[in-house]
């Protein structure tokens, strides 16, 4: 099971420096990790394909009564606070089957077919009420990665790394090389398993028919 430490180690294993026990240590190493490991992470959450273990659909919080927001919503209807853990929105749809205010498990949707919106600021502008936010979220728990987009977030951070710990640019783009064939593998497994999971689910349905 994969961890922060877990993560951050095979990173420097990459570049060949030494293993740290704890991102609070006063090494090199740790410093460096902790300098970079949040942001690689969530880089790497909004790119590529929308991550299974990140998607969640909540509810957007609507905002009203204040004449400044009022003012700026221009064509659109409604303004809606969002999610504080958001790294990507996939898109907005209305509210048909989630209960209001639940925070729920990614689903099988693509990413089309959502209502229009405009995001200013912390605000989402559209012209649903209620309305839900499809999105990837922020995930802190390593243990919940699969296997290649952890092998992919490890390279992903050598990379990063390479230039503070060994100042060897050709180490950096080596690791940068590799990052992007693990994350290509990566979502190219993602997308291998949506298609399983499609099949599965219209067999389903044909045998209820």
């Amino acid at each position: 099971m994969a961890s922060t430490v877990s993560i951050c180690n095979l990173a420097l294993g990459h570049l060949g420096a030494d293993k740290i026990d704890a991102l609070s240590e006063a090494s090199t190493e740790a410093r460096a990790c902790n300098r970079f490991y949040e942001q690689t992470l969530d880089a790497l959450l909004a790119a590529g394909p929308p991550w299974r273990f990140a998607r969640a659909a909540t509810v957007l919080a609507e905002i009203s009564g204040n004449a400044t927001v009022n003012a700026t919503l221009g064509r659109w209807a409604h303004a809606y606070a969002l999610p504080v853990d958001l790294i990507r929105i996939r898109e907005v749809r209305p509210s048909d089957d989630v209960t209001s205010g639940a925070v729920l498990p990614g689903d099988l949707q693509d990413d089309d077919g959502g209502s229009p919106y405009e995001l200013t600021g912390d605000r989402l502008y559209c012209n649903l009420s209620p309305a839900v936010l499809h999105y990837i979220r922020r995930v802190d728990d390593p243990s919940k990665f699969p296997p290649l987009f952890v092998e992919a977030l490890s390279w992903h951070l050598a990379a990063r790394l390479a230039m503070p710990l060994t100042r060897d640019p050709n180490q950096r783009q080596a690791a940068f090389q590799m990052a992007l064939q693990t994350q290509a593998a990566a979502g190219a497994a993602e997308a291998n398993d949506e298609r399983t999971d499609s099949r599965i689910t219209s067999d389903y349905e044909r045998i209820r028919q």
